[in-house]
């Protein structure tokens, strides 16, 4: 009897302790999270000429037409597109849309199954036929919800038969314990059923209502091999370019730490003479960026004398008063005594008497003494230091002058003999992160001593349309020697870090898929850069949108 009850009691205890219910190929929430949904279904076609990705969505295909060399939307030509369905074929209506992508409607879009499709280009003077299959899959059904009541039933009847049975046939001091596990089994039970909602209890194929859904297939990702799945939409938007590689040779080049100096042929400084206060010039004061020409007068430095100099200044005219009357009496007394006196004696009077007047009138003006001062050189104002009414000191720099067509680039060099093997260079900005052209150089010549213990090496920017230079301004001069580097040539844009912090570019793969390659490379200038190993000819590398396309996850 004990036997018996024990196993009513267990039984009531197991059924009630369940906390669900479900069917084959049930999935609780407590599983692996969902994968990400599959792409929508797609066409995919290319030639040396053209690539071709169709998206389908529902009974509509959305066309994407790029160069394959470039991936340079084609957003002009002319399309085809014919269909095998059945036993037949069907001619695709094309509708050109303004954002560069072609529309196809056809009602079997819609319906599982494989169709192959052959797609006419006309873009200009190309001319080129595609083929490509289109697999449309089988949608998974879902199954409605069964609900399974039975073992409820029993568990909750299993229960409190085992507490009655207990209650009325147990020993005397089994009770109190046969009690507990009687009510603690219907306890479960009914917690069970109150919080899991009907819904809970499922048939074969259930999937819960409220499960979070798939991520999206037609989203950008990062593959677990580490490459990129990109769809044609986001390329679009990121405007990811590509170019085929080639196999190149280039010079060896050594990378220098350089700024802009001025040209010491088209450039000056202006620079007063004596102490005064500046006045405007005919043109009032320069601004920067002004341009002004050779002689012209930019400002005026009235002298002012200090008090010790206005001291020495009033004594020496009192001495040249003094001297002066002195001679104008002597050289009267002479010319009253001519005839009686030589001649000699009275010229030389009166050339004492001359020089007497003329140094006092040179001492008295002093006082207002005004120098002029006038542009060294053609060019513009590259610094004003000065405002009207400031009083500056002799040689104090007042204005800079720099011609911005004739300045120089000057490199620091640590090996004296660079300079002999020096074929070529080009100035690039300070730092990688820094956006602007490359600047092709002259060598212009190298110095002999040190300079902050390197040998300073010039060089003038060579060519036309170049950008503006301003002196001080850091660069980097890519210096080319005689020495040959083969490899691949990539702009320098393509090269990203990856997140083991390794030089890598990305090389497309497919019409919507990237691998990361890691490389080696040498720099070439400023705009390029030669890989010596990852890469093989004729291979696509993303040389535009590289960032973007390191930076999806």
């Amino acid at each position: 009897m004990n036997r018996l009850l024990s196993f009513f009691l267990a039984f009531g205890v197991a059924v009630a302790a369940a906390p669900s219910w479900a069917g084959p190929g049930h999935d609780h929430g407590d599983g692996a999270a969902p994968t990400a949904g599959a792409p929508s279904p797609r066409l995919t076609a290319s030639s040396d000429l053209f690539e071709l990705v169709g998206i389908v969505e529902g009974a509509t295909m959305t066309i994407y037409l790029d160069r394959a060399a470039t991936n340079e939307p084609v957003i002009d030509a002319t399309l085809e597109l014919e269909a095998a369905v059945g036993s037949g074929s069907t001619k695709l209506p094309l509708e050109a849309r303004p954002d560069g992508t072609y529309v196809a409607r056809a009602d079997f879009l819609a319906q599982p199954g494989q169709y192959a499709f052959t797609i006419g280009v006309t873009s200009g003077a190309d001319i080129d036929v595609l083929a490509g299959n289109l697999e449309i899959a089988v949608a998974e059904a879902t199954h409605a919800h069964e609900a399974a009541w039975w073992p409820w039933v029993l568990g909750g009847a299993a229960g409190v038969a085992a507490i009655i049975v207990l209650l009325q046939f147990g020993r005397r001091r089994a009770r109190p314990a046969a009690a507990a596990l009687g009510a603690l089994a219907v306890t479960m039970f009914l917690i069970n059923a109150l919080a899991l909602p009907a819904d809970a209890l499922a048939g074969p194929g259930h999937d819960h209502g409220d499960a979070p859904a798939a991520a999206g297939g037609n989203s950008p990702r990062r593959l677990p091999d580490g490459h990129v799945f990109l769809p044609k939409p986001s390329q679009r938007q990121l405007a990811v370019r590509t170019a085929l590689t080639e196999q190149a040779e280039r010079p060896r080049t050594v990378t220098l730490m350089a700024r802009v100096v001025a040209d010491p042929n088209a450039g000056g400084k202006v620079q007063p003479t004596v102490a005064g206060r500046i006045e405007a010039g005919p043109r009032g004061l320069p601004n920067l960026g002004q341009r002004v020409t050779r002689g012209e007068v930019l400002a005026v430095v009235r002298s002012a004398a200090g008090s010790i100099e206005r001291a020495n200044q009033n004594a020496a005219i009192a001495e040249l008063e003094v001297a002066r009357d002195v001679a104008e009496r002597r050289l009267a007394r002479l010319k009253q005594l001519e005839g009686s006196v030589s001649q000699r004696e009275i010229e030389a009077a009166q050339a004492e008497f001359d020089s007497a007047t003329r140094r006092l009138a040179a001492v008295t003006a002093r006082d207002a003494t005004v120098e002029p001062l006038v542009a060294p050189v053609t060019g513009v104002i590259s610094a004003a230091n000065v405002v009207a009414g400031q009083v500056v000191d002799a040689r104090e720099v007042v204005f800079e002058i720099v011609d911005p067509t004739r300045q120089r680039i000057e490199a620091v060099a640590f090996d004296p003999a660079l300079a002999a093997g020096i074929t070529g260079a080009h100035a690039a900005p300070a730092t990688p992160q820094m956006q602007g052209p490359s600047i092709p150089l002259q060598l212009v010549g190298a110095g002999r001593s040190q300079v902050e213990g390197g040998y300073p090496i010039q060089f003038v920017a060579a060519g036309k349309d170049l950008p503006p230079l301003t002196v001080g301004q850091p660069k980097r001069v890519f210096a080319q020697t005689a020495v040959r580097v083969k490899g691949v040539p990539v702009p320098a844009p393509a090269l990203v870090k990856s997140p083991s912090n390794e030089d890598i570019v990305w090389v497309k793969e497919g019409p919507e898929l990237f691998a990361p390659r890691v490389v080696r490379f040498e720099p070439v200038d400023g705009a390029t850069v030669v890989v010596v190993s990852g890469l093989q000819p004729g291979e696509r590398v993303v040389v535009q949108g590289a960032p973007l396309v390191n930076q999806v996850r």
